[in-house]
């Protein structure tokens, strides 16, 4: 198993939009120039973090992505699920080799028994570790602990003309 991107790249849009000053919506081709990522694929992102209920979409002429819930309440878990699904790791895993490596039957289907239980054991603790952790953790914050407020869209433009 490896994280793919869609995941890293959510945590980086929810950080973005915390950082927004009350009010303040981000545009996906905002984001999109921002993460350097295809502006299609950033709506593909944005949309399943939409589905789960972590951001708002606002199509209007000052509108853009928001955050829908606070920082606080967004684990690693949550987000992880959004883009990747809830299914478990070894969905779909064909265990049959195992099948080759061992005689009796009665070998095969222990030991395909005990692979199963050390694959979820593993799931399990990357789960809960991914649950353990909030999104507030890594948004940055100023000298009195406050969440850092950053004019996006400024920054972005700044970007676009240098």
């Amino acid at each position: 198993m490896k994280l793919n991107n869609p995941f890293i790249q959510s945590i980086g849009l929810l950080v973005m939009l915390a950082e927004l000053p009350a009010g303040v919506a981000l545009k996906s081709s905002e984001v999109s120039q921002q993460m350097n990522v295809s502006h299609s694929y950033l709506l593909k992102v944005a949309k399943k973090l939409k589905d789960a209920g972590l951001i708002d979409s606002n199509a209007s002429k000052k509108g853009g992505y928001t955050l829908k819930k606070p920082i606080d309440e967004i684990s690693f878990l949550t987000v992880f699920e959004a883009v990747e699904g809830t299914e478990p790791f070894t969905a779909g895993v064909d265990l049959s080799p195992i099948h080759t490596m061992f005689i009796s039957d009665q070998l095969v289907k222990a030991k395909s028994q005990l692979v199963n239980e050390i694959l979820s054991e593993a799931e399990q603790r990357y789960r809960q570790a991914l649950a353990d952790h909030k999104i507030s953790e890594i948004v940055p914050r100023d000298k009195a602990g406050q969440v850092l407020q950053l004019d996006w869209k400024s920054i972005i433009e700044k970007n676009r003309s240098s």
